[in-house]
């Protein structure tokens, strides 16, 4: 991979994986710093990645990126939490707009998987093929994924 072609991947892809660590993460800065990382770690493995197979790598390596902040998250808040019972914890911030907190709401209450594979379906243009590449299940697997996920999302907004 030249360096022009590494310029023209951050043109082409960084917006697509951008949004979707920040629709993950609901926190632009942790989202900037995987994305910085990612394309870090995209020019140091050039000479081992097909440009054909650009996008995907991208986006398996900002999800797994991501995955580990989340575990990382999730252990330091445990563990602050075990060492400050008796602090309130901060409320998490939520855009005002009604129809973003709904979406927020639904995919909050969707497994992790059926949530990556509608993301990466609807928000991100990915093909089923794609996705599956991405998360590394079957694409029936994605299919029924995204079925279920659908499904779900109709059921609570019913409700």
């Amino acid at each position: 991979m030249t360096e022009k072609d590494y310029k023209q991947h951050i043109n082409n892809y960084s917006d697509g994986v951008l949004r979707y660590l920040v629709k993950n993460l609901q926190d632009m800065n942790d989202a900037k710093d995987i994305l910085q990382d990612t394309f870090t770690a995209l020019w140091q493995d050039r000479t081992k990645i097909d440009n054909s197979k650009v996008k995907n790598w991208l986006f398996i390596t900002a999800h797994n990126k991501m995955l580990k902040l989340i575990r990382y998250n999730k252990i330091r808040q445990e563990t602050s939490s075990i060492n400050d019972l008796n602090e309130p914890s901060n409320p998490k911030t939520h855009n005002n707009y009604e129809n973003k907190q709904q979406c927020d709401i639904l995919l909050e209450k969707l497994p992790e998987t059926m949530k990556q594979c509608l993301m990466l379906k609807e928000w991100s243009g990915f093909s089923i093929k794609e996705i599956a590449r991405t998360l590394q299940i079957s694409e029936e697997n994605v299919k029924i994924n995204i079925f279920r996920a659908k499904v779900k999302a109709k059921l609570l907004t019913a409700n």
